[in-house]
């Protein structure tokens, strides 16, 4: 009896790497694809979401606490800088939720001029998780440093004003930033892919466009 290849017998080729990338741009297609065939999708996508939150939730409220101030980037809002934590509690909900509905919207709106299929729910669902994985390497960084400032274990003004100048942590700082938005404007454009059953062109198009209100929207209210 001849065995069939499979994933784990077939042999991985030597010289070109591309196909780490396909593999990977493959399985989150398949993940998102495989979550528009569960009636729970719009449920499991704004739990997602609404992990994501809580989690930046907690870090303003941490921010706060330990007397941070947004040191790189000037809030948009008019609000002082030194109490900006604390409003940023109450204001990441209502911005984080606005920016993905918008988003998801708007990639619906887009999704009929390409021969989209998919409804505003599958949108949703996928942008929920795009959003909530994405968001892990800033979290990553984000949480533990607030908690810290939180305690009173750094001194997060002067923790803040650091990250802002020229060292080895500004940059990891920066990379992990980086990660972040790229990721999130992957995801978006993979997720709207699998729900509307895009051409990758038109997909990417319209998740560009889906990340870049989202991200407005974020900026303006959130620092």
């Amino acid at each position: 009896m001849v065995a069939l290849p499979t994933e784990s017998n077939v042999p991985l080729p030597r010289g070109d790497r591309s196909w780490i990338i396909t593999s990977g741009q493959s399985s989150h297609h398949a993940t998102f694809a495989a979550l528009m065939s569960d009636d729970r999708r719009l449920i499991f996508g704004t739990i997602a979401m609404a992990i994501t939150i809580q989690l930046y939730t907690l870090v303003y409220i941490f921010l706060s606490i330990g007397g941070g101030a947004p040191a790189g980037l000037k809030p948009w809002l008019a609000i002082p800088a030194k109490v900006y934590y604390h409003y940023n509690e109450y204001l990441l909900a209502p911005s984080l939720f606005m920016g993905w509905i918008l988003a998801a919207g708007v990639a619906q709106l887009l999704s009929p001029g390409y021969s989209g299929k998919g409804r505003f729910e599958d949108s949703l669902c996928a942008l929920g998780f795009g959003i909530n994985i994405a968001c892990l390497p800033s979290l990553a960084l984000d949480l533990p440093e607030s908690l810290l400032g939180a305690l009173g274990v750094i001194d997060l003004p002067r923790y803040e004003a650091m990250l802002t100048s020229q060292t080895l942590w500004h940059e990891v700082v920066m990379l992990l930033y980086s990660l972040t938005l790229t990721w999130c404007a992957v995801l978006f454009c993979i997720g709207i892919r699998a729900t509307q059953g895009l051409r990758r062109g038109p997909a990417i198009t319209s998740g560009l466009i889906a990340f870049s209100l989202f991200l407005s929207v974020s900026v303006i209210f959130n620092r």
